[in-house]
């Protein structure tokens, strides 16, 4: 009998759902974190030679890119502010995807379109129990009750 509630746990616990939303929180934010420090680190010289798909300059569109990669994933490994944090990652990529590149094939979309699907993954799911949001929303919801 114990073996049978360890097995559906082991198949339906919610438990699994918020380490799944930890570890791709964690997973994609510090492998976008990556771009973004590499992007910092080489600013002087990319900030003229740095594709302008939506027309706000070269430096412009490296300064916000470097605010997306670097800033956002901060949120996400910290779990904060969480769903609003990948929506900014989603327009980034979708920029990255389909308005850098004169050609659209697969081999350039690729690693964009990754990025998308995990965000939008993220943000279906939600922060997960381990996350500064749920923290925050019981802090919150504990006020209301007081009230």
């Amino acid at each position: 009998m114990k073996s049978c509630k360890q097995i559906s746990c082991f198949l339906s616990c919610d438990k699994w759902t918020d380490l799944a939303a930890l570890f791709l929180r964690l997973f994609v934010g510090f492998m976008m974190l990556t771009h973004g420090i590499e992007k910092i680190m080489n600013f002087s010289s990319l900030e003229s030679t740095f594709p302008d798909p939506i027309g706000l300059g070269s430096k412009w569109s490296l300064i916000m890119i470097i605010l997306c990669e670097a800033g956002c994933s901060v949120l996400l490994i910290l779990g904060l502010f969480t769903r609003l944090a990948v929506l900014p990652l989603i327009f980034s990529m979708t920029i990255a995807a389909f308005f850098t590149f004169p050609e659209i094939k697969m081999n350039t979309i690729e690693l964009p379109l990754m990025y998308i699907g995990i965000y939008a993954a993220i943000f279906i799911l939600g922060p997960g129990k381990y996350s500064t949001d749920k923290y925050i929303s019981a802090s919150i919801l504990q006020k209301c009750a007081l009230e």
